[in-house]
């Protein structure tokens, strides 16, 4: 959230070459819709998590779900009519959103065609801060659902077989305990099955 914090006091307007996004990101030629839609919804939440406006350049005819012209969940969407004129369109529709804006690309035509009146940021600084959101939403939506059955499902089962020892009072302690038994356990089965391979080998 700090990295546009340098463009203050001018509020920022993200000029996102979205066809050098995509291809930063392994897609490159003709992408299909489902994922030009997947990288726009993308750049949504990162608009909204970094409270930024943001407009997305793709090139082409336009996708149904994101016309021209039009917001697509809160990112305004605009089309070159061919990856000849995108560069000139880039650098065009930046310069047209005053001070505040800022392009980012990785197209080196559209940055010399923008000059120095534009402020620039390359497709791989962006992503640094695009990346981070992205991943950490996920980590942590992915390290929920994992870690929730590792840490609770060994614990019922190993529960179930305490409450039928009859240890009603202290489970928290007496689960810990077992946990601790059970390990040395298995890894002495383990080193007896080795030896045994050992003494057939």
């Amino acid at each position: 959230m700090g990295l546009f914090n340098l463009f203050k006091p001018a509020r920022p307007v993200l000029v996102v070459d979205a066809v050098s996004l995509n291809e930063s990101m392994g897609m490159k030629g003709k992408v299909p819709p489902r994922n030009q839609l997947q990288t726009l919804r993308r750049l949504s939440r990162f608009s909204q998590r970094e409270k930024i406006e943001v407009i997305a350049i793709l090139t082409g005819s336009p996708l149904n779900k994101a016309p021209a012209g039009k917001k697509f969940e809160g990112v305004m969407v605009l089309y070159s009519t061919a990856p000849e004129q995108h560069a000139k369109f880039i650098a065009k529709t930046a310069a047209s959103k005053g001070p505040g804006a800022i392009m980012v690309s990785g197209n080196a035509a559209a940055e010399k065609i923008a000059g120095g009146g534009v402020k620039a940021m390359r497709v791989s600084t962006f992503r640094k801060a695009f990346d981070t959101g992205g991943e950490g939403e996920g980590q942590e939506r992915n390290g929920g659902e994992s870690n929730r059955p590792r840490t609770n499902r060994p614990p019922r089962r190993r529960q179930q077989k305490q409450s039928g020892g009859g240890g009603n009072g202290g489970g928290n302690g007496g689960g810990n305990e077992p946990k601790q038994e059970r390990k040395p356990k298995e890894m002495s089965e383990a080193d007896a099955i080795n030896e045994l391979i050992d003494l057939v080998d």
